[in-house]
């Protein structure tokens, strides 16, 4: 027997997901604390669905601020935050002195994959966007996967999965 990462509950070995919240029970074995960020089994297998706007995302707004609320379903922690210009998600590193302004790491980000420096969201002259940051297990907006450095168009109400670690953003 084994128990679930996320809810504690007891599994059989082998089980590929949590019969009692669904979380997927194939998370990398063995991934270190360290800076790096362990690949994660059948990332591959994304089923994309439609792109999201990809904007130009070039011109950043220093004086114009939004509220952003993000709802972690797996922690079931609600984090609101001020954006002006920018706001990085990742996983802190107290020893590097590296603090993202989401810090997924309490919310399990180092099982379900959230890199150190995983994506940036922006305040543009084209809206909200969301960049991937060329982390290691990818960021996917409403079930797609985005490419790298690339600006996607953030509306209220999306569905961000940075590795494995779903999150919802809602915003004026």
């Amino acid at each position: 027997m084994k128990t679930c990462h996320e809810c504690g509950a007891p599994q059989l070995e082998g089980s590929l997901f949590c019969t009692e919240c669904g979380v997927e029970m194939a998370y990398q074995k063995g991934a270190t604390s360290g800076n790096l960020t362990t690949a994660l089994p059948f990332k591959q297998f994304t089923s994309p669905k439609l792109s999201p706007p990809v904007v130009d995302g070039q011109t950043l707004l220093k004086t114009v601020q939004k509220k952003l609320v993000f709802m972690i379903p797996s922690s079931r922690r609600r984090v609101i935050l001020t954006l002006q210009e920018q706001l990085y998600i990742g996983r802190a590193n107290p020893e590097a002195e590296l603090y993202p302004d989401l810090d997924l790491a309490g919310d399990g980000g180092e099982d379900a994959g959230v890199s150190r420096v995983h994506a940036v969201i922006q305040m543009t002259a084209d809206g909200v966007v969301l960049r991937d940051l060329n982390s290691t297990n990818g960021t996917l907006l409403n079930n797609y996967l985005l490419d790298p450095e690339m600006a996607y168009l953030l509306s209220n109400g999306s569905e961000i999965q940075f590795g494995e670690l779903l999150v919802h953003i809602f915003f004026d």
